[in-house]
């Protein structure tokens, strides 16, 4: 049986919460799940309730100001410093995703005969339409991300989203944490740019590994709805794009070039009404 440990922040979604632990654990009989979640001091009971489901998890509090990066620093952090068996497995999750049956199992069949290989399990919304999971760059040119289907072909990614990864104790000891700089968004796209230059693969699930619907662009700074003022403010909030953070990924990852050319392009989008 193979140990996978998952780590997960988690802030007021009890019920989500709750259903996706049950649905790795109930879901993938053949894998013994150990959890890290790290809750920001939610205030609807999530802490009592993942501790009622009886699992090995190891709990980390927050004091509401982690976000999602934040969160998942802080319980690889942790997890990390425990010192875990290189030949064990890490999963990323999402707490928002309700796994399929078998679902982790496969992820694991899929690389357990690599050492060098992340594999990305995608996930679809209730209508079966991709939503997050491997991603490659549209062109050597721009900074954009298309984004792969799961596929049974050993098509390599450039990055990914972290709903749902799985990788090797190895080679997160290899790669480290995700960057400090970032809150709330970016930190999983950072992170699949450093495991493929440290020369790793990244790979998609062969079949969606479960249900996480798309996050909606209303009351975001994504909103045309919105005036000006309100859209520039909502940018440069946490869960938003802050300048500093948009320019530390774009000289981090294409260069000073590409970041002077790209970091604008969130304002002239509002200024645009795009």
């Amino acid at each position: 049986m193979v140990n996978v440990t998952a780590i997960l922040t988690c802030y007021n979604r009890r019920e989500k919460t709750v259903n996706c632990l049950r649905s790795l654990v109930e879901g993938n009989k053949n894998i013994n799940f150990s959890f890290i979640v790290v809750d920001d001091n939610s205030s609807d009971c999530t802490v009592e309730a993942v501790q009622e489901l009886g699992y090995n998890t190891h709990i980390i509090k927050g004091n509401g100001n982690l976000y999602w990066c934040g969160g998942m620093r802080k319980g690889i952090e942790y997890y990390l410093s425990t010192n875990p068996d290189e030949e064990d497995y890490c999963l990323l999750v999402n707490d928002d995703v309700d796994f399929f049956e078998n679902s982790i199992e496969n992820l694991f069949l899929r690389i357990s005969n690599y050492n060098n290989i992340v594999v990305v399990g995608a996930t679809c919304d209730s209508a079966g339409q991709f939503t997050y999971g491997l991603r490659i760059l549209r062109d050597n040119h721009s900074v954009w991300l298309n984004y792969i289907e799961p596929n049974v072909d050993f098509i390599f990614g450039d990055t990914m989203n972290a709903n749902c990864v799985l990788i090797r104790n190895s080679i997160l000891k290899n790669v480290g944490n995700m960057d400090s700089v970032y809150t709330h968004s970016l930190g999983d796209y950072d992170l699949g740019f450093a495991i493929t230059r440290k020369g790793y693969k990244l790979i998609s699930s062969s079949d969606y590994v479960g249900i996480c619907e798309g996050n909606s662009i209303k009351g975001t700074w994504r909103d045309k709805s919105l005036s000006l003022k309100q859209r520039f403010k909502l940018k440069e909030s946490p869960k938003g794009s802050p300048f500093k953070e948009w320019w530390h990924f774009l000289n981090k990852n294409f260069g000073f070039r590409k970041a002077f050319i790209y970091s604008i392009s969130p304002f002239i989008k509002i200024f645009l009404r795009r």
